[in-house]
């Protein structure tokens, strides 16, 4: 039986891909910090299980979280029960609507790898940008080719709570696709696939849409706040 996204994987995220979102914290409120931004008003696209959500809103920010998978938008909402000011909605970021602005937008942990079609990217970045208030900022990260083609996984064990899986992951550079393969021991199969986007992509799509680039960068470990190796981290303004 093959899943959506997150379907199933949604039941033991936490237990492995928990400790990568709170990173972000600190450069958000240096973001913060240099403009005099308090009590932002932040949407959260991709939000997953609400990590990211659940910690600024205790930093007495204003959240919105919106994800794809209703699997990882109920346990965001789970999980920020009795928070101020936190709201959680099932949209697809590319296609998402909001009836607000906002002083932040981020879309972090390869989500925007997720989006398949650059065209699809760029008319997300067209919503990002309107859903910002006047020079707001857009923060997100990529995994580029040149990391992809580092790993090639083949039926990885895993034991994550109550739930057995084989992890495989394979890159075809020619289609730049990267295929990862979560087969459960009861048969279920998740099959999560992503693109690569490095900045020769991405600034000319973000420019498009209206940006001005802040700041585009690798990752490493000399950075204060690392987030991790082979990644590019993105800071977009919304222009005067």
């Amino acid at each position: 039986m093959v899943l959506v996204n997150y379907e199933r994987l949604s039941r033991v995220y936490d237990l492995d891909w928990s400790d990568f979102s709170p990173k972000y914290v600190g450069l958000i409120k240096k973001i913060f910090d240099d403009h005099g931004i308090n009590q932002a008003k932040i949407l959260d696209l991709a939000c997953g299980t609400g990590i990211l959500a659940a910690i600024l809103a205790e930093n007495g920010h204003h959240i919105l979280g919106i994800d794809i998978s209703p699997q990882m938008i109920e346990i965001a909402r789970n999980k920020s029960t009795g928070l101020p000011d936190t709201a959680f909605q099932v949209q697809d970021m590319t296609k998402f609507r909001v009836d607000d602005t906002f002083d932040l937008i981020t879309c972090i942990f390869d989500s925007i790898n997720y989006v398949l079609d650059p065209s699809a990217l760029s008319s997300m970045f067209y919503r990002v940008y309107s859903a910002l208030n006047k020079t707001g900022f857009f923060l997100f990260d990529s995994n580029t080719h040149r990391e992809y083609k580092k790993y090639h996984e083949a039926g990885l064990a895993r034991v994550l709570g109550e739930e057995r899986f084989t992890q495989s992951f394979t890159y075809d550079k020619n289609k730049r696709e990267a295929t990862t393969t979560f087969e459960f021991s009861d048969g279920a199969v998740e099959v999560h696939k992503q693109r690569p986007y490095n900045p020769a992509h991405l600034k000319p799509l973000l420019k498009k849409a209206g940006f001005k680039i802040v700041n585009i960068f690798p990752v490493s470990a000399k950075r204060q706040h690392e987030i991790s190796r082979g990644r590019l981290i993105c800071l977009a303004q919304k222009k005067r």
